[in-house]
């Protein structure tokens, strides 16, 4: 009887590199100046267990969405921006509420469709079918940024 022997850190590492590549191909990530889709990372984390996420203080809100916002300045009496060159000076900004854009869970919808085919090279047929549904219940996300 053979002792089958996995690299789960590496298997978990695959999955959420996948999770990463469908959740940021273009048309599914929300797209302005790039840095969101940028700082999307993946992280292994050990003990089978790795991270895709961004560390980017607006990404939850842009991935889960938020309630209406109003902003104040922190310190002194006005908010400046700049706008076409002139400098605009007020008291606070309301923000409508904003939808998310869940673009890592539509990815990882994606991949539970399409299977766990793509484990087959590191896991040579060996327990595949176990280990896929093991690793398909321990997917999350993280937010570095919380």
């Amino acid at each position: 009887m053979s002792k089958e022997i996995f690299d789960i850190d590496k298997i978990a590492l695959t999955i959420a590199e996948r999770i990463r590549d469908k959740g940021t191909k273009q048309g599914r990530i929300p797209f302005l100046t790039g840095d969101l889709r940028k700082s999307i990372q993946t992280e292994s984390l050990g003990l089978g267990q790795a991270s895709v996420g961004s560390n980017l203080s607006y990404a939850r809100a842009v991935h889960d969405g938020r309630p209406a916002m109003t902003i104040r300045p922190k310190k002194g009496k006005y908010l400046k921006f700049n706008v076409g060159g002139q400098d605009i000076f007020v008291k606070e900004v309301h923000q409508p509420a904003r939808k998310g854009k869940p673009f890592l869970f539509e990815a990882i919808a994606e991949m539970e469709n399409e299977g766990y085919d793509f484990l087959d090279p590191i896991l040579e047929g060996q327990g595949a079918d176990f280990l896929k549904e093991k690793f398909k219940k321990g997917i999350k996300l993280n937010w570095g940024a919380d």
